[in-house]
């Protein structure tokens, strides 16, 4: 019996190429160069679906999993790719991927190529080429592919490009740092989701929170709260607050006539001499100063003190 083994032309099937001779008149361009897809599809219940290439490509290929399974053979390791796994295959590297028999795969894939891209096709531990995608990030990355493609159906022209660029670039940093079956931090046993905590600090930016309500609102101890929290971002709960405060009186500098001692009655400090003290220790310099410089000059792209109230 004939084994049927075909590489594209499945029914509903999307796929774009970009010409090869057009490559380099995008990567080139700043925004395109660090990571650029040169080709992206999407092959629903692809039966006989079959991928050889001895010598491998020029670009890194990445394909995600949403339904059924197949195997791989990479530079001789070989494998199975199930539903809500991702599959990595480095440039260059001889491999083999065909989808099963019995259930066969539904994937979206992507090549790309750029200075960053062996950066994120090297994340894995171990020389691990496959990776396990959570529901929340899995339901992402497929809008994040559609996204992508559909930035260049209307054609190749540099700005589609410069969409499905950086679109990219959010789709890898979603797969390997909001992924909670990947990323490091956030398979910890002790991992605590702290989005709900951020907002409600944002919220609540007018404030003079303490470390205990913040904890109480993420229903942790002060101590527990205070670890997770410095772990996951690298700063302690109370100088990430004062930076948000910070961030916030600076649009008020510029946006409004409000007095640096009103600024910082709103944000919670009735001593405007300690408010001005704090923004200092985060800007490098007063209110005052920083309402009287150039718009332009500077932007609001300051890095928080690790100790602001030393």
């Amino acid at each position: 019996m004939v084994q049927i083994r075909i590489r594209e032309g499945f029914k509903d099937q999307i796929l774009y190429v970009i010409p090869r001779h057009i490559l380099p008149r995008f990567s080139e361009h700043p925004l395109v160069e660090p990571l650029m897809p040169t080709d992206i599809g999407w092959y629903p219940r692809a039966k006989y679906h079959y991928c050889e290439r001895e010598n491998g490509t020029h670009e890194n290929i990445l394909i995600l999993c949403v339904d059924g399974s197949g195997r791989y053979d990479i530079d001789g390791k070989q494998g199975t790719l199930q539903a809500n796994q991702a599959l990595l295959i480095p440039r260059n590297t001889p491999h083999v991927y065909w989808a099963s028999d019995a259930a066969p795969w539904s994937i979206y894939w992507v090549h790309f190529t750029g200075s960053n891209a062996d950066f994120f096709t090297h994340q894995s531990a171990s020389g691990e080429r496959v990776l396990s995608v959570d529901e929340h990030a899995m339901s992402i990355l497929q809008a994040l592919f559609t996204e992508c493609y559909k930035a260049l159906m209307t054609g190749f022209v540099l700005e589609r490009m410069i969409y499905a660029s950086q679109t990219l670039h959010h789709l890898l940093g979603c797969l390997f740092f909001n992924n909670r079956a990947f990323s490091p931090t956030l398979q910890t046993s002790h991992f605590h989701n702290l989005d709900a905590t951020l907002i409600y600090l944002n919220n609540n930016v007018h404030k003079p929170l303490t470390l205990a309500e913040m904890a109480r609102h993420a229903d942790l101890s002060p101590s527990h709260f205070s670890r997770l929290f410095k772990e996951q971002t690298s700063y302690s709960p109370i100088d990430y607050f004062i930076h948000l405060k910070v961030q916030h009186a600076c649009r008020l500098l510029f946006l409004t006539n409000l007095t640096v001692r009103e600024i910082g009655y709103e944000l919670g400090y009735e001593d405007s001499a300690y408010f001005s003290r704090l923004f200092k220790k985060v800007v490098g310099m007063s209110p005052t100063i920083y309402r009287n410089k150039p718009r332009g000059e500077f932007g609001e792209s300051f890095e928080p003190r690790t100790h602001l109230l030393d």
